[in-house]
């Protein structure tokens, strides 16, 4: 082939803002080839944006609900789980350094029992890293804001005040980097790793996902009228058709060797998942 075939572009990704992280200016953007196809993972989200947009103000305009909004946003508010332990300790592991997770070993005597890590506080050094994390990431425009433990030993969870969809996943992306970095300076390692010990609970990505509108109607809230209630009686029914249609796919974007190893004991998502609207809805139907 012709060496300028293998051309490559980058289109900043004007939904996404910029920001300065060590007096360098990252600007977050798609990668394309020359012919349109996208070879990143920015672009599928932001051409199902757009299609959501679309189909999303067709589909008002035929029920006759919020007929005067002029576009609809995907929001995305993600939660964090991670492990933190000594950065020395890591080191000595062969296994964690090359696979992120062990290979070799048993569970220590203490282990899960009962969850009671989930209501004990932070140890003191991990503490202090959520907040330098928390602090970090405010200056970069990502508001932090939940930190706590999670169920097993040295796991934990932070999470951002949720925003558009592509927003949030920059700041996902971002905060992984600040959490490796700010452990790093205090003698700890961040594990990113789904399942990085057998026999306790795996790490999950949280996403709490909505559609809404620019005028304010949340697809997904059951709410307190019967337009608003119609509204999410409706979307429920579309996301239902669509993840029956498309299941395949959707089973490819979360099938990853590191998930698939993760599920199958107490981990989220669970094997039955309920759906309970409120009574007020219940009436409604």
């Amino acid at each position: 082939r012709a060496t300028h075939t293998a051309a490559a572009f980058t289109t900043w990704d004007r939904s996404s803002p910029c920001f300065v992280l060590d007096k360098v200016l990252r600007v977050p953007c798609a990668f394309i080839t020359h012919l349109g196809a996208c070879i990143d993972d920015k672009t599928p989200l932001l051409r199902s944006n757009d299609a959501l947009n679309r189909e999303g103000l067709r589909l008002l305009k035929n029920i006759k609900i919020g007929t005067d909004a002029k576009a609809i946003h995907s929001f995305l508010g993600w939660e964090q789980e991670f492990f933190v332990v000594k950065a020395d300790l890591y080191r000595k592991r062969p296994d964690l350094l090359n696979c992120g997770r062990t290979l070799i070993g048993r569970l220590p005597t203490r282990n899960q029992q009962a969850e009671l890590n989930y209501f004990a506080p932070p140890p003191t050094e991990v503490n202090k890293l959520l907040f330098n994390v928390q602090q970090v990431c405010l200056k970069l425009g990502v508001a932090m804001a939940v930190l706590h433990n999670e169920v097993a030993c040295a796991q934990h969870e932070m999470s951002p005040v949720y925003c558009h969809s592509t927003f949030s996943a920059d700041n996902n992306v971002l905060f992984m980097e600040v959490l490796e970095r700010e452990a790093e300076k205090l003698g700890l390692h961040a594990l990113m790793h789904e399942k990085p010990f057998a026999g306790i609970n795996g790490s999950g990505k949280h996403n709490n996902w909505s559609i809404g509108t620019d005028t304010g109607l949340n697809w997904f809230y059951p709410g307190k009228t019967d337009p608003a209630r119609e509204l999410y009686a409706t979307a429920i029914a579309c996301l239902a058709h669509g993840l029956c249609q498309h299941n395949e796919a959707v089973r490819c974007c979360v099938a990853t060797a590191g998930n698939d190893h993760r599920l199958g004991a107490q981990e989220a998502p669970p094997a039955i998942i309920s759906l309970y609207p409120g009574t007020g809805f219940e009436a409604h139907v």
